[in-house]
């Protein structure tokens, strides 16, 4: 089923908000890049870094994902729709996981704004990203799309 529009400012900028048709079983996807990935000499091996949960810059700036069930609703390949480059691979949440962490999980579609590509499943997630939280967030996700030779933690 689409979702109903989310609710925007004055400007047209989505407020963060958490949206009741994102349900609570819902898989949030986030994409990672090479730049994501670094070396740890703890593990002497590659792993995924904590810039991977950096909110975006901005009014109202949150962290860009996509929307599993938007994306299978909408009769694509959600690994396929997700990974193009420069994302090499991704990690999955399910949104209540996200939401008991004290996160607002919504819908922010791109549609014809420039210098991006549409995205009709985009969504954001919105909160305190400090330290103890990412830390958390690698506790509780998946590999959706697992990129080879490293780890999430």
């Amino acid at each position: 089923m689409p979702l109903n529009p989310p609710p925007r400012d004055a400007n047209g900028v989505v407020i963060p908000h958490d949206h009741e048709g994102i349900l609570p079983n819902d898989g949030i996807i986030r994409r990672a890049s090479k730049q994501h990935v670094i070396f740890d000499p703890k593990i002497e091996g590659n792993r995924l870094s904590s810039s991977l949960f950096e909110p975006s810059s901005g009014h109202n700036g949150g962290l860009s994902v996509d929307l599993q069930s938007q994306i299978e609703e909408a009769g694509l390949i959600a690994t396929d729709f997700v990974t193009n480059p420069p994302f090499i691979g991704s990690i999955r949440f399910i949104a209540c996981q996200l939401r008991e962490e004290g996160f607002k999980v919504g819908y922010d579609p791109i549609l014809n704004q420039p210098n991006l590509q549409d995205n009709p499943y985009h969504g954001e997630v919105w909160g305190n990203f400090s330290k103890a939280k990412k830390k958390r967030l690698f506790q509780l996700c998946s590999w959706f799309v697992p990129i080879e030779k490293v780890s999430i933690q």
